[in-house]
């Protein structure tokens, strides 16, 4: 009995064959870009656009990360990371602040993470010596060389990831506000220095004045005692109680003086 084979047309195969590869091939990345308004990579902040970058930058140096930029409107800074697996990691973290009024009271901080990965890739070579009889020869010892190649790099998409970042800017707002305000430097009181006194020399202490001591007031003369009319007559003295000295009257006789020891004359 004959055998009787079915064959497909040639124009459904190629359908089929289409089909199936456009099933599994993945999708190119500008279809999956739809530019939809998110709050994923922006975040708005009631202060100016410097001070939500320096506390942006404040935030990334207390993660661990080296800045590599450090503008009044853009921080650019990476990490690096080191998996068991010998691959290496690195985290380039992007932040730019746009003030979003005239009087820059407002400022819209955009983040951008980009996550790069690295393999490590050896090269080796070997020594060789020239002999003039038996010519080039390769000899077992050698170098090797390890760099790093660029295997990987995608855009970091995680909310949570960029979520964190701005409650840390926000937690190093204050700080970042207090280094912007105006410094007011103290006020210096003068140092009041006599004429009459030269300078002193830098280093020295300055004498302190001293008031000269006040001059002794010279002494009063003695008052010339005051007799008063109704005062009683001095006793103990004979001269001034029976008045002032003067020679005898004429009409008059002295009398003698006793003599100590002696008789009283008659009378």
């Amino acid at each position: 009995m004959p055998c009787i084979t079915r064959r497909l047309p040639v124009s459904l195969f190629v359908c089929l064959t289409a089909i199936l590869a456009g099933c599994t091939s993945p999708k190119p990345a500008y279809e999956r870009e739809d530019f939809t308004q998110n709050d994923v990579f922006s975040r708005t902040f009631p202060t100016a656009s410097t001070t939500a970058c320096d506390a942006g930058r404040r935030a990334l140096l207390s993660q661990g990360y080296n800045i590599d930029r450090f503008d009044p409107a853009r921080v650019s800074g990476h990490k690096n990371f080191q998996g068991e697996d010998g691959l290496h990691t690195q985290i380039n973290f992007n932040i730019d602040c746009a003030s979003d009024g005239s009087a820059n009271q407002r400022a819209t901080v955009f983040a951008n993470a980009v996550q790069d990965r690295y393999s490590i890739k050896r090269t080796s070579s070997s020594a060789s010596v020239g002999v003039s009889v038996l010519g080039q020869v390769s000899m077992p010892f050698g170098s090797s060389d390890d760099s790093l190649v660029k295997t990987a790099s995608q855009t970091v998409s995680r909310p949570k990831f960029y979520e964190g970042f701005f409650q840390l800017l926000q937690r190093f707002l204050p700080d970042a506000e207090a280094a912007a305000a105006p410094h007011v430097a103290p006020k210096l009181v003068p140092q009041v220095v006599p004429h009459s006194a030269p300078p002193s020399p830098a280093g020295a202490t300055q004498p302190v004045p001293t008031t000269p001591p006040a001059a002794p007031k010279p002494a009063e003369p003695p008052a010339d005692p005051v007799v008063s009319p109704d005062a009683p007559a001095d006793t103990l003295n004979p001269a001034t109680a029976n008045g002032p000295s003067g020679p005898p009257a004429i009409n008059e006789k002295a009398e003698p003086t006793p003599e100590a020891g002696g008789d009283k004359p008659a009378p």
